[in-house]
């Protein structure tokens, strides 16, 4: 979903003026991965789901910003100018791909500490 429009695969919808980087392909791939792993571990509904939730959307949100075309971006384009884009946020757009990740596996690792607590409580230890 975020390689179709960034453009990172081509298709005749989206066009890119500024050709992608091979560390868009990275991000892209480390972000997708993980939103698929997120999402397919489903634990029992709790307040801290619906957090998890909002983090991997917020993540994908993130990922989509740190991979798409630098001068596509209307808000950063109109803040900035398409100068600024290509010399201020285009140098940024790495760093905000390592918070994507980062962030989405922070929601990984709760994601995995809930499926454990639910799903496969640990036996008590003998003698205890």
């Amino acid at each position: 979903v975020i390689a179709i429009p960034s453009d990172l695969i081509d298709n005749p919808i989206f066009g890119r003026p500024v050709e992608p980087r091979s560390i868009d392909y990275v991000i892209l791939a480390i972000t997708a991965g993980l939103i698929g792993l997120i999402l397919a571990i489903r634990p029992t509904k709790s307040d801290d789901t619906e957090r998890q939730e909002t983090r991997t959307m917020l993540g994908g949100f993130v990922s989509f910003l740190a991979v798409g075309c630098p001068v596509c971006n209307q808000l950063v384009v109109a803040l900035v100018g398409t100068s600024g884009a290509l010399s201020w946020w285009a140098p940024v757009q790495p760093i905000v791909g390592l918070i994507a990740v980062g962030l989405l596996l922070y929601t990984l690792r709760m994601r995995l500490n809930t499926y454990r607590l639910t799903a496969c409580p640990l036996p008590e230890p003998v003698g205890a």
